[in-house]
């Protein structure tokens, strides 16, 4: 019996090494997909503009400080009429510098809301998953609805490190017309993004669709979005995926209820 259990636990550890090894695989790719597109786009910023090698990263020769390797966003709406929401938005990130803070875009549109914002470094160690960390923030006020916030970060994150940003919004009175919609802007370098919508039970779905823009009235690639119906909740899903988005351009996902 002993023998079986020692068996048992040696097998156990066997597949958490493989677990632990092979996440640091993941991160490791990430990474150097990462460092593999900036390096492209600052070959084609120098041909089409004649940038500094090292300098800026597609966007009119804007320099970024960390790319976006994947942006997960989600909102919730918790009641039949859009009066409580939740948003989470997750940016998996590659600092191309040495950062001690960061900057992101604080939206804050119409209702009220709250803003909580969390950190975490990823590395390669043989260990678990880090927890998240709370960030303090400021915002620095602009034209609009749309701010910058400025994160503290609890420790500076070397160029060529991966981090975590988690921003999430408790939403109310933000959803309460018939025609709804939300927008994620991309305002970093992106290599892709999730965008879902999750509507409650009990509330018609008239339709749905999607769009790209950049300024105020150039809109274009409109499409129809086709929601899923989440078995056994009553809720529906609204999704869109990007590969490759466009540095500046706005992606609007629209519903009718």
């Amino acid at each position: 019996m002993a023998e079986k259990r020692e068996n048992e636990g040696q097998g156990l550890e066997g597949i958490l090494g493989e677990l632990t090894q092979g996440l640091g695989e993941i991160l490791r790719e990430q990474r150097a997909q990462g460092q593999r597109l900036g390096k492209l786009e600052e070959r084609l910023d120098r041909i089409e503009g004649g940038a500094a090698p090292g300098k800026a990263a597609r966007g009119g020769g804007r320099t970024y400080d960390y790319r976006v390797l994947l942006h997960e966003r989600r909102y919730v709406l918790k009641d039949e009429g859009g009066r409580l929401a939740e948003m989470v938005s997750n940016r998996r990130c590659l600092a191309t510098r040495e950062l001690a803070e960061v900057r992101t875009r604080y939206h804050t549109g119409s209702g009220d809301r709250k803003a909580r914002y969390a950190y975490r470094a990823l590395r390669d160690a043989r260990g678990d998953e880090p927890g998240w960390t709370p960030l303090e923030y400021r915002i620095d006020k602009g034209a609009g609805a749309d701010y910058s916030a400025y994160l503290a970060l609890p420790g500076p994150v070397r160029e060529g490190e991966l981090f975590e940003l988690r921003h999430e919004l408790e939403l109310h009175d933000a959803f309460t017309s018939r025609n709804e919609w939300v927008t994620l802007v991309v305002e970093y370098p992106t290599e892709s993004f999730r965008m879902e919508v999750l509507l409650p039970p009990g509330r018609k779905l008239l339709g749905a669709r999607r769009e790209e823009s950049e300024g105020a009235s150039n809109s274009f690639n409109k499409r129809r979005v086709y929601p899923k119906a989440l078995p056994g909740t009553g809720q529906v899903l609204l999704q869109w995926e990007e590969r490759r988005p466009v540095t500046g351009r706005a992606y609007t996902l629209f519903w009718d209820w």
